[in-house]
This record gives structure tokens, C-alpha cells and sequence, in this order.
């Protein structure tokens, strides 16, 4: 069995969320901005600020983590790890300039990533969104100021 740690980051502007489209086979969908931990990072909040810099062109300043999922991937015996954080700060232009091109090793899998958008909380429930449970959770968290660890289950 192999391991993946993934990443990523929250990044809200008042009303809004920031995510990435990636396509995947015959497959489209919505995730916060991240990826996979890579050596180089040292730790998963130096993931999160790679990440959403391939990703969206933005700099970030990474918070506290506020969700956790984990779930294992029998098809491709893998098991997954991934903390997603609260992003404080950022600064730049969203552009997708910054991803590796198709087939350029660690970071192949951000070929899949087509736009990077803001949605609204009434948007993102019309689209699909992985994990889910950002459709509302996040929001209650946010509203409640609730800055504890939620896990989200195994899937």
C-alpha cells in the first residue's frame, strides 16, 4: 500500500471561496487549491503555499488547519491524508502561468487543472465539489468562528 499526503488551502474572501477545476478522465469537478506533499516542502503548511502558488499565482500566508480527511483508495490501494488549511493573507493575480506542463513528473497531475475561480456559497452548491462537506460546513465554521480541527470522516 502507498501513502499520499495532500494539502490544501482555504483561502475566503468575505462571501467567497477561492477553488480549481481539474478533469480527470471523463470527470470535472471543484477542490480548494493544493496537492501533494513533495520532500522539498518539509511540511504540509509549505505544501499549501507551493501549492496554491502553482496553482493560482497567489503568495500566501498559511493558518490553522481546519478540516482533515483521510480515506483509503482500494482501487489504487492507496491511503490518503489531507489537512486543509485556513489561508490569512494572500497577495497577487490569479493565473494558472505557474503549472508544470503535462507530464512533468511531480507535478504532472496539474495539467487536469483547467481555471481557478471565487464562488459564492449559493455557486458552489450547483457544482461538484470535492469534499463535499465544504458546500456547508465551511461556512458554519466560518460563521461561528470556529477555528477547531473538524475530521471528515473516511469516506
Amino acid at each position: 500500500m502507498r501513502h499520499l499526503i495532500r494539502a490544501a488551502g482555504i483561502l475566503v474572501d468575505q462571501d467567497r471561496i477561492l477553488m480549481v477545476n481539474e478533469n480527470e478522465r471523463d470527470r470535472s469537478y471543484w477542490v480548494p487549491p493544493g496537492g501533494g506533499f513533495e520532500g522539498k516542502d518539509g511540511n504540509t503548511r509549505h505544501t499549501v503555499k507551493r501549492e496554491v502558488w502553482e496553482e493560482t499565482g497567489l503568495s500566501v500566508v498559511v493558518g490553522d488547519v481546519l478540516f482533515v480527511r483521510e480515506f483509503y483508495e482500494a482501487s489504487r490501494d492507496i491511503y490518503h491524508v489531507e489537512p486543509f488549511y485556513l489561508v490569512d493573507q494572500w497577495q497577487g493575480e490569479i493565473t494558472l502561468n505557474n503549472l508544470e506542463p503535462a507530464g512533468a513528473g511531480a507535478g504532472a497531475e496539474a495539467r487536469y487543472i483547467s481555471q481557478a475561480r471565487w464562488f459564492t456559497k449559493q455557486e458552489l452548491a450547483q457544482v461538484d465539489v470535492f469534499p463535499p462537506q465544504l458546500k456547508d460546513l465551511l461556512w458554519d465554521k466560518l460563521d461561528q468562528q470556529d477555528l477547531s480541527i473538524l475530521h471528515l470522516g473516511y469516506w
